[in-house]
């Protein structure tokens, strides 16, 4: 079977992203940050020919077109250049890639509000494998739709941020936003 994915590249003062949509279903299905594009896209490339359905080949298409992506696009660029994760009815997506065990982790981290933080063990016991949190950070540092998935609203055990797929101080400036934004929220 062939599967047709559309992607762009869009550019911000902050960084740019690399976003995958899903052409039957319009859904974004892959987001990476960074600032090369072409490093980017082989990364993704790659990452399609590991992660792949055996039975799906896809192909993958540039968007010559992004009118039917327009929104999604644009509210993914406010996003990033406001440093704020994407809430995640903002944008359309779905897990295409991934395990099972990784979409429970991620479908859990969705449920983390926005402006908070769990830990690694908070979120293994939310899915009933309390003892997984080395497992969680893995489906954490596999997820494939950056600031749609908030991975970065998790943290060690010790209460200290720890790795970040887009950078450590990427996940600071989100978290640090969330916090500010959460305050200015509870003025009103």
């Amino acid at each position: 079977m062939k599967e047709q994915l559309n992607y762009t590249y869009i550019e911000t003062d902050v960084t740019g992203a690399l976003l995958v949509f899903r052409k039957q279903t319009q859904n974004l299905v892959f987001a990476s940050l960074g600032n090369d594009k072409h490093f980017l896209l082989e990364n993704v490339k790659a990452f399609l020919k590991k992660n792949g359905k055996q039975d799906t080949k896809y192909d993958l298409q540039e968007l010559k077109d992004r009118e039917e992506y327009k929104q999604s696009i644009e509210n993914y660029r406010i996003c990033l250049e406001n440093k704020m994760p994407l809430p995640s009815h903002t944008i359309p997506f779905e897990f295409l890639f991934g395990t099972e065990f990784q979409h429970k982790v991620w479908s859990e981290l969705l449920k983390v509000e926005h402006g908070n933080v769990v830990t690694y063990g908070d979120i293994a016991k939310r899915i009933g494998k309390p003892t997984a949190a080395r497992s969680v950070g893995r489906a954490c540092g596999s997820n494939n739709l950056a600031l749609v998935v908030p991975c970065h609203r998790i943290i060690g055990s010790n209460k200290k941020l720890t790795g970040y797929k887009w950078s450590c101080k990427l996940k600071e400036q989100l978290l640090n936003n969330e916090r500010k934004n959460k305050l200015e929220l509870k003025k009103f």
